[in-house]
């Protein structure tokens, strides 16, 4: 990287949240590195997950001005007011959840704590989806307009097929693979996290040249595309490292931490 960031972009699971099993989520170390930085210069939350209590009370402890969220489906301030909003439209999202039913596959709305499944893939969930409660396809709600559909239960591969399906099928929509490869976001084709830090540089009037974002996922890399460097922590998957600017310590034990020190040397 051959230029000082003038603002820093960070992803939150896998890449800030280095306690994942703790009621904090976030190491002290953490916290005070975000703290620090943004005395000088803004750190920007940008997430996958919602404008939730615990997304908004970690924004004001660590004094950051800022969260996208939905991976840039909702865009809001520290006080929570929502400045950008984009949602998958009803129609699209009714044709997507029906493809997503005939493969079977499990999901999620708008960050929410329910998962839909079929009645015999519920049974075999995995252990990190246990605290959320789960309902088979026909108990959900009436379809509305969402800012985000999270969906898993195949195989990479077949996580990369139903990718390339959904793009095909509908041309309003953007698809991630996150989750170390074994799953997928759907947003509205305007929610990225790429488009939501460019909005926050020019609201801030700071050159997308100078912005970084640091993350692990293939929705942090494709930000590549419009700031000056992608930071993937080392817990990234390879690929993700590969299209990296710079690849940083793993995300466990204050890895954000150790990686501001290297940076604002």
């Amino acid at each position: 990287m051959d230029f000082k960031p003038q603002i820093y972009f960070i992803d939150l699971d896998g890449t800030t949240l280095d306690l994942p099993k703790s009621k904090s989520k976030i190491s002290r170390k953490n916290v005070e590195a975000i703290k620090k930085i943004n005395k000088t210069k803004p750190v920007v939350f940008s997430t996958g997950r919602s404008n939730s209590a615990f997304v908004m009370d970690l924004l004001k402890e660590t004094n950051s001005p800022y969260a996208i969220c939905q991976n840039g489906g909702v865009i809001v301030d520290a006080n929570n007011n929502i400045l950008v909003k984009y949602e998958i439209q009803k129609d699209d999202a009714v044709q997507i959840i029906k493809l997503l039913e005939n493969e079977k596959m499990l999901y999620i709305f708008n960050s929410g704590n329910v998962i839909y499944g079929s009645k015999a893939k519920l049974k075999f969930i995995s252990i990190w989806a246990r605290k959320y409660e789960k309902r088979s396809y026909d108990e959900k709600n009436q379809i509305t307009n969402c800012t985000k559909i999270l969906t898993f239960g195949k195989t990479k591969k077949g996580i990369k097929e139903l990718k390339n399906i959904l793009l095909k099928e509908f041309i309003n929509i953007a698809v991630q693979i996150v989750s170390k490869g074994y799953a997928l976001e759907i947003t509205n084709f305007n929610a990225t996290k790429g488009k939501g830090d460019s909005y926050i540089c020019k609201l801030l009037n700071i050159p997308t040249s100078k912005a970084v974002h640091i993350g692990d996922s293939g929705n942090d890399s494709e930000t590549i595309n419009y700031l000056g460097a992608f930071i993937c922590m080392g817990n990234g998957l390879k690929e993700i490292r590969n299209n990296a600017s710079l690849v940083g310590p793993k995300f466990k034990k204050a890895g954000l931490a150790k990686l501001f020190e290297i940076l604002e040397k």
